[in-house]
């Protein structure tokens, strides 16, 4: 299958290649499916892009770079992946991730859902800047 995405031009995939969100995204709920992408350009991003509507992607980060041992608390079970969405700014802009409502994908079913955790102690909007930082004094 092909199609158009403002992003990325024409993608093609193959229909098991997509994840199913049976409740859509929080804000998104009439978007349900959606392949990931990666994109060398904007790695250790990755794009959560809907196959629905063209003009629809969203950067994912995977948790564990930020916070090691939080994929493990946020996803119950084995084959999963946990993703956070992240809010990109330009240049001098704070570019966050979303720690308190997490993409958990069950990668057998190739289905997904946002989850909402009940730990006020994650933050809707954490900073990427210190993160990078420390990344990059590794």
């Amino acid at each position: 299958m092909k199609f158009n995405n403002r992003q990325f031009g024409e993608l093609e995939f193959e229909e098991n290649h997509v994840v199913t969100f049976p409740e859509g995204l929080i804000g998104f709920e009439r978007h349900r499916k959606f392949l990931i992408v990666d994109d060398e350009a904007t790695e250790p991003f990755r794009w959560l892009v809907s196959v629905e509507d063209g003009k629809l992607s969203f950067p994912l980060l995977d948790p564990g770079l930020l916070l090691p041992g939080y994929a493990a608390d946020a996803a119950t079970g084995g084959g999963k992946t946990v993703f956070v969405v992240a809010t990109l700014r330009a240049a001098g802009g704070s570019s966050t991730v979303n720690l308190r409502s997490p993409i958990v994908i069950d990668n057998a079913a190739r289905t997904a859902r946002q989850v909402v955790l009940d730990d006020e102690g994650l933050p809707l909007q954490f900073p990427l800047a210190p993160a990078a930082k420390t990344a990059a004094e590794r």
